[in-house]
């Protein structure tokens, strides 16, 4: 068994955990706060802005935690 690869899924699944966590705030959060503020953001539909904040905050909180 090769060592350096199990460090490549240890790394992934802190990514996905960083990820996970983001979205665990931002789905509940999201929902109350989205109606408020739709007409700011345009046509978006609640899923996408969902999605890009949430992929963004978590690899942002991966980086800063594990470099």
């Amino acid at each position: 068994m090769v060592v350096g690869s199990n460090n490549g899924v240890v790394r992934l699944a802190a990514r996905l955990a960083c990820v996970a966590l983001v979205v665990s705030v931002v789905f509940p959060v999201g929902r109350l706060v989205f109606p408020l503020v739709a007409d700011e953001l345009g046509s978006l539909p609640f899923s996408a802005v969902e999605a890009m904040f949430s992929a963004t905050v978590g690899f942002s909180l991966y980086a800063t935690f594990f470099g």
